[in-house]
Protein backbone atom coordinates (compact mmCIF):
# COMPACT_ATOMS: atom_id res chain seq x y z
CA UNK A 1 0.00 0.00 0.00
CA UNK A 2 2.70 2.50 0.98
CA UNK A 3 4.72 1.47 -2.05
CA UNK A 4 1.77 2.29 -4.33
CA UNK A 5 1.32 5.71 -2.70
CA UNK A 6 5.01 6.51 -3.01
CA UNK A 7 4.94 5.37 -6.61
CA UNK A 8 2.00 7.69 -7.37
CA UNK A 9 3.74 10.60 -5.61
CA UNK A 10 6.87 9.99 -7.65
CA UNK A 11 4.87 9.87 -10.90
CA UNK A 12 3.08 13.11 -9.98
CA UNK A 13 6.38 14.79 -9.13
CA UNK A 14 7.91 13.59 -12.40
CA UNK A 15 4.89 14.79 -14.37
CA UNK A 16 4.96 18.24 -12.76
CA UNK A 17 8.68 18.55 -13.35
CA UNK A 18 8.33 17.56 -17.00
CA UNK A 19 5.32 19.85 -17.48
CA UNK A 20 7.21 22.81 -16.03
CA UNK A 21 10.29 21.87 -18.05
CA UNK A 22 8.36 22.04 -21.31
CA UNK A 23 6.52 25.23 -20.35
CA UNK A 24 9.61 27.26 -19.49
CA UNK A 25 12.48 24.81 -19.74
CA UNK A 26 14.22 25.87 -22.92
CA UNK A 27 14.05 29.58 -22.11
CA UNK A 28 15.17 28.94 -18.55
CA UNK A 29 18.06 26.81 -19.81
CA UNK A 30 19.06 29.56 -22.25
CA UNK A 31 18.94 32.15 -19.47
CA UNK A 32 21.23 29.97 -17.35
CA UNK A 33 23.54 29.32 -20.31
CA UNK A 34 24.02 33.04 -20.98
CA UNK A 35 24.70 33.67 -17.29
CA UNK A 36 27.27 30.85 -17.21
CA UNK A 37 28.98 32.35 -20.26
CA UNK A 38 29.08 35.74 -18.56
CA UNK A 39 30.71 34.26 -15.47
CA UNK A 40 33.29 32.45 -17.58
CA UNK A 41 34.16 35.43 -19.78
CA UNK A 42 34.27 38.09 -17.05
CA UNK A 43 32.56 41.38 -16.22
CA UNK A 44 33.67 43.45 -19.23
CA UNK A 45 32.76 40.85 -21.86
CA UNK A 46 29.92 41.03 -24.36
CA UNK A 47 28.50 37.92 -22.71
CA UNK A 48 28.37 39.73 -19.38
CA UNK A 49 26.65 42.74 -20.95
CA UNK A 50 24.06 40.47 -22.55
CA UNK A 51 23.45 38.69 -19.23
CA UNK A 52 22.81 42.15 -17.77
CA UNK A 53 20.26 42.83 -20.51
CA UNK A 54 18.52 39.55 -19.70
CA UNK A 55 18.44 40.36 -15.99
CA UNK A 56 16.97 43.82 -16.63
CA UNK A 57 14.38 42.27 -18.93
CA UNK A 58 13.54 39.78 -16.18
CA UNK A 59 12.89 42.65 -13.77
CA UNK A 60 10.77 44.49 -16.35
CA UNK A 61 8.45 41.75 -17.58
CA UNK A 62 9.03 38.68 -15.41
CA UNK A 63 10.63 35.33 -16.00
CA UNK A 64 7.89 33.70 -18.07
CA UNK A 65 7.96 36.45 -20.73
CA UNK A 66 11.76 36.61 -20.81
CA UNK A 67 11.98 32.84 -21.21
CA UNK A 68 9.43 32.99 -24.05
CA UNK A 69 11.42 35.76 -25.75
CA UNK A 70 14.66 33.79 -25.34
CA UNK A 71 13.07 30.76 -26.99
CA UNK A 72 11.81 32.91 -29.86
CA UNK A 73 15.21 34.55 -30.22
CA UNK A 74 16.94 31.17 -30.28
CA UNK A 75 14.56 29.83 -32.93
CA UNK A 76 14.95 32.91 -35.17
CA UNK A 77 18.67 33.57 -34.67
CA UNK A 78 18.08 36.84 -32.83
CA UNK A 79 18.84 38.29 -29.40
CA UNK A 80 17.03 40.47 -26.89
CA UNK A 81 17.68 44.19 -26.73
CA UNK A 82 16.39 46.87 -24.38
CA UNK A 83 14.97 49.97 -26.03
CA UNK A 84 14.33 53.38 -24.54
CA UNK A 85 11.19 55.31 -25.37
CA UNK A 86 13.06 57.92 -27.40
CA UNK A 87 11.29 60.70 -25.50
CA UNK A 88 13.74 63.56 -24.88
CA UNK A 89 12.09 64.27 -21.51
CA UNK A 90 12.43 60.72 -20.20
CA UNK A 91 15.55 59.21 -18.72
CA UNK A 92 17.58 56.45 -20.35
CA UNK A 93 15.48 53.78 -18.64
CA UNK A 94 14.50 50.97 -20.99
CA UNK A 95 10.88 51.10 -22.08
CA UNK A 96 10.59 47.84 -24.00
CA UNK A 97 12.31 44.63 -24.99
CA UNK A 98 12.71 43.78 -28.66
CA UNK A 99 14.33 41.03 -30.72
CA UNK A 100 17.15 42.13 -33.01
CA UNK A 101 19.55 40.35 -35.34
CA UNK A 102 22.75 39.09 -33.76
CA UNK A 103 25.84 41.02 -34.79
Amino acid sequence: MIGAILSKLNLTSTFLTKTNKTAMGKGKDLFGHYNDLAKAKGPESEESKYAGVLFQALLMVGERRVFELLEEADETGKKLKLETSGDANSSDRPASIVLVDKN
